[in-house]
């Protein structure tokens, strides 16, 4: 007796059809006519589909190999919408074809992200899209030996450069112009809100900073630099680095950068609480430029992250890396270089001191 014919993938039905896999997929998916596809060839994709024992790319691919069809995407946390543009930026490349993401949170905390990845593991999900933690890395380097795809979003683990691809922002010449409009404003003692997590990239945010102040003839003092543990809540974190810098140990800073917007919008907060005008007594920016920042009751002076092009660009590499295309780890960075000034540095212009 012959053997029944397996199910057919979607790329092997748009290679016989010699259309596109976007084509195919949209097609597939429901959604030939609102991509605005002729009506032959949605009637002849279906056709063929139908006529070859189509299955949607999941399942045909859960038959020959057993994996999920799933995207795993961890992120940080789901506060201040920075995954919600991440998602966004994702969805722009899984949408046309037939993976779906499957998102979940680590909260920056070592035994939950464990928990996340055996999860992803158990899943057999397809890939692995996620904000690395640095107590990860040999869970991290069991994946990727494994040949699993993997890719870091937002930062990459020093040690695993060779091994995990990334996909990072680089901000450096966007720090520096915000540093030259602090300095501007007459602005001497500028102090940085940051985190303990020696990422790649939030590394060399504070090393660009450093260099900006050093091209205005400043440094940043051990008492101007704070760098609580990351596993902290935000207004934690925040507190702890005021504390810091207006302990009266030191004269106070009268600007703060802050590593990110999830950092600035709690900051500014609690320098109100603390009596301190903004930008009056103490000037305040940020990075990422979260939708909320712009609010005319916040007007948060900070750097926009590409966000949505970064996890776009991850979702491309992922997908290279499980079909074959990229065959070795890569690090892509996106450069950045706008600087938005709003109301939390544009006060009164001060007289530098002399």
């Amino acid at each position: 007796m012959s053997k029944a014919p397996g199910p057919i993938s979607g790329v092997e039905l748009a290679r016989r059809l010699g259309l596109s896999h976007a084509t195919v997929s949209y097609v597939l998916n429901g959604q030939g006519e609102k991509k605005k596809i002729a009506p032959a060839t949605i009637k002849r994709v279906q056709d063929e589909a139908k006529r070859l024992n189509y299955a949607p790319m999941p399942f045909a691919r859960s038959l020959l190999s057993r994996r999920s069809g799933m995207i795993s995407v961890i992120f940080g946390n789901f506060k201040m919408d920075w995954a919600e543009s991440a998602v966004q930026g994702l969805n722009r490349v899984f949408d046309p074809t037939d993976y779906v993401a499957f998102v979940a949170t680590h909260g920056f905390n070592e035994e939950r992200n464990q928990r996340e990845l055996h999860s992803f593991l158990r899943r057999r999900d397809n890939g692995l899209i996620t904000m690395p933690t640095m107590g990860c890395t040999n869970f991290y380097r069991d994946i990727a030996r494994s040949d699993t795809p993997l890719v870091f979003l937002g930062d990459q683990i020093p040690e695993l450069a060779n091994l995990v691809s990334s996909v990072m922002w680089d901000p450096s010449v966007a720090i520096g112009s915000a540093v030259s409009h602090l300095v501007g404003s007459g602005r001497r003692r500028i102090a940085f809100l940051s985190i303990d997590y020696p990422g790649v990239g939030t590394l060399h945010r504070f090393k660009a900073f450093q260099s900006a102040l050093a091209t205005h003839h400043l440094h940043a003092t051990r008492e101007m630099v704070s760098t609580p543990p990351v596993s902290q809540e935000p207004e934690q974190i925040v507190n702890a680095a005021l504390d810091q810098f207006f302990s009266g140990r030191t004269a106070p800073p009268d600007a703060i950068f802050a590593l990110n917007d999830g950092l600035a919008l709690p900051a500014l907060e609690a320098l109100d609480r603390r009596g301190l005008r903004v930008p009056e007594d103490v000037a305040l920016v940020g990075m990422g430029d979260l939708p909320m920042t712009s609010h005319s009751a916040i007007g948060l002076s900070t750097i926009p992250e590409p966000t949505a092009e970064m996890a776009a660009m991850a979702a491309r590499l992922l997908l290279d890396l499980m079909e074959g295309r990229q065959k070795t780890p890569v690090n892509k960075t996106l450069p950045t270089s706008e600087f938005i000034a709003r109301r939390t540095t544009l006060g009164q212009s001060r007289k530098a001191p002399a």
